[in-house]
């Protein structure tokens, strides 16, 4: 598996699902990758949007992190043509159901390294807005965060706490690599005040902005990916534009570790 991309942020309302959403559609569509999302919220937006519902009748994460069954078996098909491990309201369980257990955060890891190796290039995670168990799960088995930041100096200022506990969980183990992400930029002093913050915060890592649109919340409520309601909006190209620079790097980042491997011969 190439990449595990956690999309997350403790603070809520700043793009997470809509950014799971349709940089899933993104890589599918324009990239042709093979991509997993799995909804770590409670709450289940991501389920909602791809499903109209959450996970209520089936298997969720809920049950692949208790290890109740394997996660392969909880995988959904989605109309968008995304293959979904929907969520539910069990999952908020999960901050008192590992207390006490050794290795929790690990669970997620190693039931996605049981996945057979060709089923996906890119596995998204769409983490709830808090920095509970699903989201040190998500970062324990991500190799890339994404992290959505309105432009905005409420959502700024919660971005050092976010890269805190970053640093906290992948202490002393994997590598992981932040990007910023600035959504519902607008044609504001201070919104291009707070890009500019992000811009100088994240550097290379901060990815196109998300200009505010009405179109997303029209296509979150038509249970429709961005491209599937109004692929010629501002928030498809948007969303396109990510894709294709994670690409970019993702390519570039191979291509930096391929003499490494041969000059180890």
């Amino acid at each position: 598996m190439e990449k595990i991309i956690a999309v997350a942020n403790q603070k809520g309302g700043v793009g997470k699902t809509a950014t799971a959403v349709n940089l899933s559609a993104a890589l599918r569509m324009t990239h042709r990758k093979r991509v997993l999302l799995i909804d770590m919220d409670a709450q289940a937006n991501a389920s909602q949007w791809l499903m109209g519902s959450s996970g209520e009748k089936g298997h969720t994460i809920y049950d692949v992190i208790m290890r109740q069954v394997k996660l392969v078996d909880c995988i959904i098909k989605t109309k968008s043509g995304i293959d979904l491990l929907p969520s539910n309201l069990r999952a908020a369980n999960l901050d008192v159901e590992l207390l006490g257990v050794l290795h929790f955060h690990d669970r997620l890891n190693k039931a996605l390294q049981e996945l057979p190796g060709a089923s996906y290039d890119i596995v998204i995670l769409d983490c709830p807005p808090n920095l509970g168990m699903s989201t040190v799960n998500a970062f324990a088995a991500a190799n890339v965060v994404i992290i959505p930041v309105e432009c905005k100096r409420e959502a700024f200022d919660a971005v050092v706490h976010l890269m805190n506990t970053l640093v906290m969980v992948t202490d002393g183990g994997h590598a992981i690599r932040p990007y910023g992400l600035p959504t519902f930029l607008e044609r504001t002093n201070l919104a291009r005040d707070i890009y500019e913050l992000l811009k100088e915060k994240f550097q290379t890592q901060c990815l196109p902005p998300i200009h505010k649109n009405t179109r997303m919340a029209e296509a979150f409520a038509a249970r429709q990916t961005i491209f599937q309601y109004d692929p010629q909006s501002s928030g498809a190209l948007d969303y396109m534009r990510i894709a294709k620079e994670l690409m970019n790097d993702f390519e570039e980042e191979t291509e930096v570790r391929r003499p490494n491997r041969s000059s180890r011969k």
